[in-house]
């Protein structure tokens, strides 16, 4: 953008996506390695940026979910082999993310929109038994796994994103 003095200005855009928690990029470039694949050869046929795909395995970006899915898919791994969150510190979150899905995945699965199920994820709206049993089925965990996700993240200190 040209400034009323000439002057070019830089016009910052401030990224909203989070981490993905568990993450492990040493992972990915171990499995990358192991196959006999390039970097180059992975992000392309997984869709992304070569220079993409070199800072998730410097750590230096987090893919979304889905584009993860894809890369575990095309590396003969499961996606838990790439992001993992022990069971007593999951957040509701992070039970989408291990099944390899989006917001707006889930919450077409579930019927809900994804800003609902995003409040939901950060405890920010109350989760009650009847969408508790719709996501355990569509996430494939039991409801008590659900509702105890959903309490971390309730609980969580301030700060802490969920």
């Amino acid at each position: 953008m040209i400034g009323a003095t000439g002057i070019v200005r830089v016009r910052e855009v401030r990224q909203v996506r989070r981490r993905l928690r568990g993450f492990n990029f040493e992972r990915l470039r171990a499995r990358r390695v192991e196959l006999g694949l390039s970097g180059a050869e992975v992000a392309r046929t997984i869709g992304v940026a070569a220079s993409t795909y070199s800072q998730w395995e410097r750590g230096l970006a987090h893919p979304r979910v889905d584009a993860l899915a894809r890369c575990a898919r095309e590396l003969g791994s499961p996606l838990s082999d790439f992001v993992a969150v022990p069971p007593n510190e999951e957040y509701l979150g992070d039970l989408r993310i291990s099944r390899g899905m989006t917001q707006a995945e889930l919450a077409g699965k579930i019927g809900v929109s994804p800003q609902y199920l995003g409040s939901l994820e950060r405890a920010q709206t109350k989760l009650n038994a009847a969408i508790t049993e719709r996501l355990a089925a569509a996430v494939e965990y039991p409801p008590d796994r659900v509702a105890a996700a959903y309490e971390r993240a309730r609980v969580r200190p301030r700060g802490e994103p969920a």
